[in-house]
């Protein structure tokens, strides 16, 4: 199973199209990736990727994932 941390991401709208897009690269990989997800895809996305990090993403099961966090730690206010 290879893991590998996302290293930049893009969260967008295409007017013309009327469709969410978000694009993402992995670190030491120079390709860039892109999806077109659902409305409510986009907001699970846009809160993962805003509100936690690291994140990771497998290469072989082709999903994100978090950083592991402590049961009942809460978020810290600035």
């Amino acid at each position: 199973m290879a893991w590998k941390t996302v290293d930049k991401y893009r969260l967008g709208y295409n007017v013309q199209k009327r469709a969410f897009y978000f694009s993402y690269r992995l670190e030491g990989d120079n390709t860039v990736y892109q999806l077109y997800p659902s409305p409510a895809e986009f907001t699970a996305l846009a809160d993962m990727f805003r509100n936690e990090g690291p994140i990771h993403f497998n290469t072989d099961g082709k999903y994100f994932v978090t950083e592991a966090e402590e049961v009942g730690e809460e978020e810290s206010a600035p």
